[in-house]
């Protein structure tokens, strides 16, 4: 059996996109639990196939050809970027939107699941078969050795290109420790409930085993979604509070 050393095999080529790395938290420890380990995976499945048919729903040009990876509890979501200033904004601002949805879906009572991860802007290459590049590896390093709280933090290019952007700025906060991470919250309205409930589900599966660095990722999670709630002051939501 011979490589293709055509030209063509050899013309594939790096380009510009925003990237967003996602780790699921605990994922390691369901695949170990036997007895939970295909209702856990059916649930990432869903996860997964239903945020990529809600982006497609949406219908927003930009949405189209943003990209999906999964493995295991890893997911990469990426999008072209435009060179030309107001499409490289909308760009940026789709993959925002997306990954806030996704992180929204994983929250919620239909799941229940924490996650953390890093978004840049970057040289990357992606197909079918694989995924290479700078931006890939920047994303990777933020979600593996910055993020440690369920947050997705924004590398300084994307705050560059956020800067005095309205449509950009919603989707930004700024944390305790002055890192920058995505307000997965910025498009959820009367979202309470469900967020309520998923939290419930979080802590019923950990039931006793609360160390200290799970109660650490479980505070900043209740905090963030209590703020949010208060900061959306919409009334069908003024009952709901996250709580220990």
């Amino acid at each position: 059996m011979f490589v293709n050393q055509s030209a063509d095999a050899y013309d594939r080529k790096a380009e510009i996109y925003i990237v967003a790395y996602l780790d699921l938290l605990g994922v390691t420890n369901r695949i170990k639990a036997k007895e939970q380990h295909e209702l856990e995976m059916n649930k990432l499945h869903n996860l997964y196939t239903f945020s990529m048919n809600i982006t497609k729903k949406i219908q927003i040009e930009e949405d189209k050809d943003i990209k999906f990876k999964i493995f295991s509890d890893n997911i990469i979501i990426a999008k072209k970027v435009s060179p030309e200033k107001e499409q490289r904004v909308r760009d940026i601002r789709s993959l925002l939107m997306c990954t806030g949805h996704f992180q929204e879906l994983a929250a919620s009572d239909s799941v229940g699941w924490m996650l953390r991860g890093g978004i840049t802007i970057g040289e990357l290459f992606i197909d079918d078969v694989m995924v290479w590049g700078e931006a890939l590896v920047k994303a990777y390093y933020l979600e593996d050795k910055v993020a440690n709280y369920p947050r997705v933090i924004i590398d300084d290019n994307v705050l560059k290109e956020a800067e005095g952007c309205k449509q950009l700025e919603d989707y930004i906060r700024i944390d305790f420790d002055d890192l920058h991470f995505l307000n997965y919250l910025c498009d959820c309205y009367y979202c309470g409930q469900m967020l309520t409930d998923g939290f419930e589900i979080m802590k019923a599966e950990i039931g006793s085993k609360f160390d200290e660095k799970t109660k650490q990722k479980f505070s900043w999670h209740m905090k963030y979604i209590n703020a949010e709630l208060d900061r959306k002051n919409q009334k069908k939501d003024n009952k709901y509070r996250l709580r220990m």
